[in-house]
């Protein structure tokens, strides 16, 4: 039982997004409100939901529809290549770690002329 609510689900599902629901033409539509059904609800009115366009109209609209759904995926996909090479350009530059400063070393730094060389404080106290 439970498939069969499932296949007539998909299979609905399947000819509203082919167009072969909405080719029907002959079903009602019913304002409920601010939606739209196929059954009517207290208080709904009838509306004429018929495409007055042409077969030719309706067949050059579609073509329009894919001829833009097409540029748009070329947009995309040029877009996203234009990312990968910002992003490759922003990481110009050596990609080996720099090596480690060396440790600090002990120098002898040269006295200045005119100062007393510190005497150390134990020898101070006695």
């Amino acid at each position: 039982m439970r498939h069969r609510f499932v296949l007539a689900l998909a299979l609905t599902g399947l000819m509203a997004s082919t167009g072969v629901l909405a080719q029907a033409g002959d079903a009602p539509v019913y304002r409920c409100g601010s939606s739209y059904s196929n059954k009517p609800c207290p208080g709904a009115a009838s509306v004429d939901a018929a495409d007055p366009r042409s077969a030719a109209q309706q067949r050059e609209a579609h073509q329009a529809s894919q001829r833009e759904a097409a540029l748009a995926r070329q947009m995309k996909a040029d877009r996203l290549a234009d990312e990968r090479r910002a992003a490759g350009a922003a990481n110009v530059g050596p990609t080996v770690a720099k090596p480690a400063a060396p440790a600090a070393s002990k120098t002898h730094k040269p006295k200045r002329a005119g100062h007393a060389a510190a005497k150390p404080a134990s020898s101070a106290q006695r």
